[in-house]
């Protein structure tokens, strides 16, 4: 199934959560946002959260400094 993320399609195997996603991508940053389809998703969901064909998925990361 096609998802897009942050406006760049990608080809993912069906019933994948958000979770397995950043995994896929090589993600890893300990503070990051995520939006699909225009919902925010809480970190704690991000392993619950199966994603369905076309969905648009946003990620934010947060990096700290000064």
């Amino acid at each position: 199934m096609q998802i897009k993320v942050n406006g760049r399609l990608y080809n993912f195997d069906d019933n994948i959560t958000l979770e397995n996603i950043i995994n896929q991508l090589n993600i890893s940053f300990p503070n990051i946002i995520a939006e699909v389809n225009g919902e925010v998703i809480t970190k704690e969901q991000f392993s619950k959260t199966v994603i369905e064909n076309n969905s648009v998925i946003e990620l934010i990361k947060f990096v700290g400094g000064g």
